[in-house]
């Protein structure tokens, strides 16, 4: 079966955010809840301790960049509080990120490459485009993902 691919230069890149996040909700499918839960290094960052940290950070993560984007559009954003114990709970958070994400692009799936480039928004930490916000998003989940699988393998989870 031919998956349905979203169009234009946005569609692509949402739909990369969509194919890492699926395969970050893969790894963490893997695990017992308890192994999600576990504080595996209580000298890391608390971001960084468990699993389950790692993921909320992403999670909260995926909204800031949402948010930067809807501020440059002039759109509403919101700020939901986010917790989670169970891998499911975080699963279905996720979605929600997600969701939200792609609600971020209503009205703006036309924009062209030139167009993305034109976009300018200011984090707490650099300047980007678009695109390059984006992609930023991407790579932070799939650095985190990577993260994730190496506890699991340094802790045997």
């Amino acid at each position: 079966m031919l998956k349905t691919y979203r169009s234009g230069p946005l569609g692509a890149l949402t739909d990369e955010y969509e194919k890492v996040l699926e395969e970050l909700k893969k790894v963490l499918t893997k695990l017992s809840d308890n192994q999600f839960i576990k504080i595996n290094d209580s000298n890391l960052a608390l971001d960084f301790q468990s699993i389950k940290n790692i993921t909320k950070h992403i999670v909260h993560s995926g909204y800031v960049y949402s948010n930067y984007i809807r501020k440059s559009f002039a759109k509403d954003c919101i700020n939901p509080e986010i917790n989670f114990q169970t891998i499911e709970e975080a699963k279905l958070n996720i979605d929600k990120m997600f969701a939200y994400s792609v609600a971020t692009f209503e009205n703006k799936w036309h924009l062209t490459d030139d167009d993305l480039m034109k976009v300018s928004i200011t984090t707490s930490w650099t300047t980007y485009d678009l695109e390059a916000i984006c992609e930023h998003a991407i790579v932070h989940i799939l650095r985190h993902r990577l993260q994730i699988e190496k506890m699991i393998l340094k802790y045997n989870l």
